[in-house]
């Protein structure tokens, strides 16, 4: 099995799931404003706002696992495609659930485990089921998040016994 590094943790639930994933692209919307003016150039204002999307892609399987991994002194278990696509009726961003998705990086001190931490929201799972993987769907799911809890990974670093930059 693939070693997992994208971790999907509810806060409100018990759920913590590892996720196969192949593939992570991450677009931030700009929303800058253009006022067109009379026989001139238009006037452009960009006023910082901005919206982050991030896109997963990756594997599943249809039946139970069992498998697990540890991350951050948590166990996060392989879900399948069940269980992920009742997030998009199961799981909602409010006060009271919040979800999180971390993104295990490149360690950049020896025994440390950095990673990038964003709060999101699931705007969309979709599961595609082949006839020669139909035990194995791919899945792809949409997030609309807040910026990366720290600029830098290596500012969200783990050494087993103290959290740094969280």
């Amino acid at each position: 099995m693939a070693n997992f590094t994208v971790y999907l943790k509810n806060n409100a639930t018990a759920d913590k799931y590892a996720l196969q994933v192949e593939k992570v692209a991450i677009t931030i919307q700009k929303n800058p404003i253009q006022i067109a003016a009379p026989k001139m150039s238009p006037y452009l204002f960009d006023l910082g706002t901005y919206k982050p999307v991030i896109n997963l892609t990756g594997i599943t399987d249809d039946q139970s696992t069992s498998t697990t991994e540890s991350f951050l002194s948590e166990t996060y278990r392989s879900p399948t495609a069940y269980q992920l696509s009742r997030m998009s009726t199961d799981w909602w961003y409010d006060t009271g659930q919040t979800m999180f998705l971390y993104f295990l990086m490149p360690a950049t001190v020896a025994g440390q485990t950095t990673y990038f931490r964003y709060t999101a929201a699931l705007t969309q799972v979709s599961m595609d089921y082949t006839p020669v993987s139909e035990e194995r769907p791919t899945f792809t799911m949409s997030f609309v998040s807040s910026r990366a809890a720290s600029n830098y990974p290596h500012f969200n670093a783990y050494d087993g016994v103290s959290y740094v930059g969280t």
